[in-house]
C-alpha cells in the first residue's frame, strides 16, 4: 500500500509536470493580460478649439499632414490656438477640393499622420488618446466624404478594444529568464531578461495596452510593445521586449488580426 501511494504521488507531479511545464522546465503558454479596464472615452477639446474652429481659416496655426493634389483632398493639424493658447492635441480641418470639414473634437496628438486611398475614397486618420512617459497609444480613424464633399468619421478603433483582441490571440512562457511570445499558440521570438534589481516577475508577468501604435502606409498594421510585470513597483518595463505587428482587418464584432511579425 506504501508503495502504491509513493507511485500514485509520482504520477501525480508528472501530470502537473506535464500541465504547467511540458517537463522541460519551459511553462504552460499564458494569455497576456490588459493594462485598460474598459473603453476609452473619448475627451473634450477646449472651448477656445471649438471657437476658432467654427470658421476654418488655415493659417500658421496649423500645419499640414497631407495634400494630394491630384484627388484635391488635404488635412490639416491645429498646433495651438494662438500665441499663448494651447488646443491641448485637439483639432484636425479635411478638405476635398474647396470643402472644408473642421473637426475639432478629433485629437490627433503629438505625431498624427494621414493617407487618403483614392481607389477606396478612406481617409486614415492617426490621432492619440495617451501620451506620457512610457505610453503612446494611438486611435486610427477612418473618414469617408458624402457627396457634397464633406468628412465624416465613419468607424474609429477603441484602444480598448484593440487590447481585448490582442489578450485573445497573444500569449507567452517565461523559462528562467527567458520570455517567448506566441500568435494563435504559434511562437513569435523568445527574449531574455536583463532587469535582475526588480525581485523576478509577477504571476501575472507580461501585459500590452500602454504602447499600442498603427501604420496606415498600406494595410492597416497595428504594432504593440508588450511591458513586463515584475514584483518590485508597479510600472511596466519595456527593456529587451519586442515590438509585435499585425495586419488589421475591421469586422463588424471588432478588429481581426492576422498575419503577425516581430519587428
Amino acid at each position: 500500500m506504501k508503495d502504491m501511494k509513493q507511485w500514485l504521488m509520482v504520477a501525480a507531479v508528472m501530470m502537473l509536470c506535464g500541465t504547467m511545464t511540458g517537463c522541460n522546465g519551459e511553462k504552460a503558454q499564458r494569455p497576456v493580460n490588459g493594462t485598460m479596464e474598459e473603453a476609452v472615452a473619448p475627451g473634450e477639446a477646449p472651448q477656445a478649439v471649438v471657437d476658432l474652429m467654427k470658421k476654418v481659416n488655415i493659417d500658421e496655426c496649423y500645419e499640414t499632414l497631407m495634400e494630394d493634389k491630384t484627388t484635391g483632398v488635404s488635412v490639416w493639424s491645429l498646433l495651438n490656438c494662438g500665441d499663448t493658447v494651447s488646443c491641448e492635441g485637439y483639432g484636425m480641418v479635411v478638405a476635398k477640393g474647396d470643402v472644408k470639414t473642421a473637426l475639432p473634437q478629433l485629437r490627433h496628438g503629438r505625431m498624427p499622420r494621414a493617407r487618403f486611398d483614392a481607389s477606396t475614397g478612406d481617409l486614415w486618420i492617426l490621432g492619440s488618446d495617451m501620451e506620457g512617459t512610457g505610453v503612446n497609444v494611438e486611435r486610427p480613424y477612418l473618414l469617408r466624404f458624402d457627396e457634397n464633399g464633406y468628412a465624416n468619421i465613419a468607424n474609429s478603433i477603441d484602444p480598448y478594444e484593440m487590447q481585448q483582441a490582442l489578450c485573445k490571440v497573444l500569449t507567452y512562457s517565461i523559462n528562467g529568464e527567458e520570455i517567448t511570445f506566441y500568435a494563435e499558440g504559434k511562437p513569435l521570438t523568445t527574449v531574455t531578461n536583463t532587469v535582475k534589481d526588480m525581485g523576478g516577475f509577477m504571476d501575472d508577468a507580461i501585459y500590452v495596452g500602454e504602447q499600442i501604435s498603427y501604420g496606415i502606409e498600406g494595410p492597416i498594421t497595428v504594432h504593440v510593445t508588450p511591458g513586463v510585470n515584475f514584483v518590485v513597483g508597479k510600472v511596466l518595463h519595456y527593456d529587451d521586449m519586442p515590438t509585435i505587428s499585425a495586419t488589421v482587418t475591421l469586422e463588424e464584432n471588432g478588429p481581426k488580426l492576422s498575419d503577425f511579425k516581430v519587428e
